[in-house]
C-alpha cells in the first residue's frame, strides 16, 4: 500500500518489459541500443508529489535456524515472529528474513525451535534523507566501491553512492552489500566454496548513467585498478558519455580498509569545501597518508583463490605462521609473518607508533571478519590507549576481500590526517 501511494510502478512488470524488448530485438537480428528508462518512460518513473511515509521503526533481521527434531511444525510460529516473514527451507534448516519491534523476544522465540545458527540485525530507520543532505551539501557527489570496506549505512551517513561487486557462495550469487559477514565466512569455514566477480559492463554503466543524472558532479574514488575492471569500465564510459567532463575517476589504488580511509576523509572535506576542483586535489593528495594493514589468521583462503600456491600456504599453515600483508596501487604486498594474535596486535602497535612520530592519525578504522567482539574490545581498547587522540572506528571488512582471506582476518587502516575526529559516529 505505501508503495501503491507513493506511485511506485510495478518493478516485475518492468524488469520483464526490459527482458522482452532486448529478447525480441535479438530475435528479429537488430542491433540493440539500450535506451534509458528515465528517457522511455519520462513521467511515470517518478515519486509522486504528495506522497509522505509512515515512518518505520524496529529492526529487521537475518536468521538461519536448524529445526529441533522434537517440533513438529514450526511454520507458524515462525510466521508470528514479525512482518515481512519470508521464510526458505534447506534440508533441516531455514533462513528466515523478518521485521520487528522486540528483537529479544523474536529471538526467544526462535531458540525455542531449535538451533540458531546465525542472527543479524540492522535498525529500520526512515531518518536516511537528513544523512545524506549532511554528506551531499558539498559541490560534488562522491561515489565508491563496497570493495572499501564501507558498508550501506557508511553510504546513507556521508551521503555517498556505493557500487557492488558481486559474491559467489556455493550456489548462491548477490552484490556483496547483500550478504552478512555471518553467512560468508560460516560458509567458508564449512567448506563451502565462496569466490567474487564484478558486475557486468553494462549494469555499470546504468549505474554512471543513473548517477550522472541526478548530481551536477560525481567524484569516483575507485578501488584501486589491479584488483578490479572498475576503473577501466569507468573512464572507457566517461570517455563515450560525458562530453562535459563532470565526471571524475581516481584510480585510488587501494582497497577495503585503505579506501574507506581515503573515502571518509574526502567526505569530510567535501561538507566543508565549496570547490570541486580543490575536493579532488584533496583526494588525491589524501592517498599516500592513509595506511592499511591486513592480519591473516590462515594462508588456505589465499591458496583456495589462486593467489598463493597451495605448497607455500600448507608449509606457512603446518608452522601456524600468519601473514600480514598491505594493500598497494601494485597489488597486496606480504610485509610479514607472525605466530599469534598477540603479535599481529604489536605489529599494528609498531606500526602506529612510526605514524605517531610524523602525523599523529586523525582516524583509525578496525576490521573485523567473524572476530568482532575481539576486535572491538582488546584490539580497540589497545590501540585507543596509544592514540587517545584519534577517531577509532570499528567496520566490518569488505566481503570481497574476506573472500579471499577467510575467516579469523582483521585489519588496521589509518589516515595520518588530524582534521578527521568529528567524522559522523
Amino acid at each position: 500500500p505505501e508503495l501503491d501511494s507513493a506511485g511506485v510502478v510495478d518493478a516485475g512488470a518492468l524488469g520483464m518489459f526490459l527482458l522482452m524488448e532486448g529478447f525480441f530485438e535479438s530475435l528479429v537480428g537488430d542491433e540493440w541500443l539500450f535506451v534509458p528508462l528515465s528517457r522511455r518512460f519520462p513521467d511515470r518513473l517518478q515519486i509522486s508529489p504528495g506522497f509522505q511515509s509512515r515512518g518505520r521503526s524496529g529492526h529487521c533481521v537475518e536468521a538461519l535456524l536448524h529445526l529441533d527434531e522434537k517440533t513438529a511444525d514450526a511454520d507458524p510460529q515462525i510466521a508470528a515472529l514479525g512482518d515481512s516473514v519470508v521464510v526458505t527451507p534447506d534440508r533441516g534448516y531455514v533462513k528466515v528474513h523478518f521485521h520487528t519491534s522486540d528483537r529479544a523476544a523474536a529471538r526467544t522465540r526462535m531458540e525455542s525451535l531449535g538451533r540458531l545458527v546465525d542472527w543479524s540485525e540492522e535498525a529500520l530507520r526512515d531518518d536516511a534523507g537528513p544523512e545524506i543532505l549532511h554528506g551531499a551539501t558539498g559541490p560534488i557527489h562522491l561515489m565508491s566501491d563496497a570493495a572499501g570496506s564501507l558498508t550501506r549505512s557508511d553510504a546513507r551517513r556521508l551521503g555517498i553512492t556505493l557500487l557492488d561487486s558481486y559474491l559467489l557462495v556455493g550456489e548462491k550469487n548477490l552484490p556483496e552489500s547483500h550478504f552478512s559477514p555471518e553467512e560468508v565466512y560460516s560458509a567458508m569455514r564449512n567448506g563451502v566454496r565462496v569466490s567474487t566477480s564484478q558486475a557486468s559492463i553494462f549494469e555499470r554503466g546504468q549505474h554512471y548513467q543513473s548517477i550522472m543524472s541526478r548530481h551536477d558532479r560525481v567524484l569516483y574514488l575507485c578501488v584501486g585498478s589491479v584488483y578490479t575492471g572498475n576503473y577501466e569500465a569507468a573512464v572507457t564510459w566517461k570517455k563515450n558519455h560525458d562530453p562535459g567532463n563532470r565526471f571524475k575517476v581516481i584510480d585510488t589504488g587501494a582497497a577495503s580498509g585503505r579506501l574507506a580511509a581515503v573515502v571518509f576523509a574526502t567526505a569530510r572535506f567535501s561538507k566543508e569545501s565549496n570547490d570541486s576542483e580543490a575536493v579532488n586535489r584533496f583526494a588525491r593528495s589524501i592517498l599516500p597518508r592513509c595506511e592499511e594493514y591486513l592480519f591473516l589468521d590462515r594462508l588456505h583462503y589465499l591458496a583456495a583463490g589462486g593467489r598463493l600456491s597451495k605448497t607455500g600456504a600448507f608449509f606457512g599453515d603446518m608452522l601456524h605462521l600468519k601473514p600480514v600483508i598491505t594493500p598497494t596501487p601494485y597489488g597486496a604486498k606480504k610485509i610479514g609473518m607472525v605466530r599469534d594474535r598477540k603479535a599481529q596486535l604489536e605489529f599494528a602497535l609498531n606500526k602506529l607508533n612510526q605514524a605517531l612520530r610524523d602525523t599523529p592519525p586523525g582516524l583509525i578504522l578496525l576490521e573485523y571478519s567473524d572476530n568482532r567482539e575481539w576486535v572491538e574490545t582488546e584490539a580497540r581498547e589497545t590501540i585507543g590507549r596509544r592514540c587517545p587522540g584519534s577517531a577509532i572506528r570499528t567496520i566490518p571488512l569488505s566481503l570481497t576481500s574476506g573472500a579471499h582471506m577467510g575467516p579469523g582476518t582483521w585489519g588496521m587502516a589509518f589516515c595520518r590526517e588530524r582534521n578527521l575526529q568529528t567524522l559522523p559516529s
